[in-house]
């Protein structure tokens, strides 16, 4: 994260206000990438070269020969250095641009497709895949995934890629729950159904994967290991009555209103 400086891709930005924050992409993700590959590059240049030498001079002493003998494994590993080298190379120009810029009234996102403005009005869901990863039991790490959609139907995927990416992902979730936690309870103040993906609120329940309980037999919402849940008020849970919390847009917007508007405790 940088306070203070941005690239000049961002100059064009306008209509989003002050600046504030400015996220660019992980220096491993463009400087590491571009790194690997020249190595990779010169070392199947390497490998290749001695290949063709230690193949010469076979040649000089057996005869033609030898050519099949001691040419096909340098040119196999030098291949397969440039697969990777490339791989790696692709990495790093795809990222190179990578950044996103906050602002007032929306943020400015930048990529190798060209810059993009999202302005919080606009956006009409968030979700967010975060996976907690373990190795034989030890913790090795956290993934963080954040897709948005806005009222263009444009989307955008954010990822790891992006430096302090959950906290880019916090600020923006900061700036756009007011406006759509407002949305939704008029919805089901009036009656209407509040969809977020595969969960569906009303005053009458809660639906999942089309089957609805009725509040009166709920007993808790909760979300455990990135699962939503619905138990029953008997004890148990309802059967089928889960979902990914990775597919549900605007999570944050639905836990607040089952605990604030349907009175319901989630955990």
């Amino acid at each position: 994260m940088n306070d203070l400086q941005n690239p000049e891709i961002y100059n064009p930005v306008t209509g989003l206000g002050v600046r504030r924050t400015y996220y660019p992409v992980k220096n491993w993700n463009r400087l590491g990438n571009l790194v690997i590959c020249l190595v990779l590059l010169a070392g199947a240049a390497l490998v290749l070269l001695f290949g063709i030498y230690t193949t010469y001079l076979a040649y000089q002493q057996n005869g033609p020969a030898m050519i099949d003998d001691k040419l096909p494994v340098p040119l196999v590993i030098a291949f397969f250095l440039v697969a990777f080298g490339v791989l790696a190379g692709w990495g790093a120009y795809s990222n190179w641009k990578k950044g996103a810029l906050v602002c007032e009234r929306g943020f400015a996102y930048s990529d190798r497709k060209g810059l993009q403005l999202w302005q919080w009005e606009d956006i009409v869901s968030m979700k967010s895949a975060i996976t907690r990863h373990y190795t034989n039991g030890i913790y090795t790490g956290t993934t963080h995934v954040y897709t948005l959609l806005n009222r263009q139907d444009q989307r955008l995927v954010m990822a790891d890629s992006i430096g302090k990416i959950e906290e880019l992902a916090n600020l923006i979730d900061e700036n756009i729950f007011p406006r759509l936690y407002e949305l939704a309870t008029g919805q089901y103040n009036s009656g209407q159904p509040v969809v977020t993906g595969p969960v569906t609120v009303s005053k009458s329940g809660i639906t999942i994967s089309k089957k609805t309980y009725p509040w009166s037999e709920v007993k808790e919402v909760s979300i455990n290991r990135g699962v939503l849940k619905v138990s029953r008020k008997d004890g148990g849970w309802f059967s089928g009555a889960s979902a990914p919390a990775s597919t549900i847009p605007n999570l944050r917007v639905l836990l607040t209103i089952i605990h604030q508007v349907v009175g319901l405790k989630t955990g």
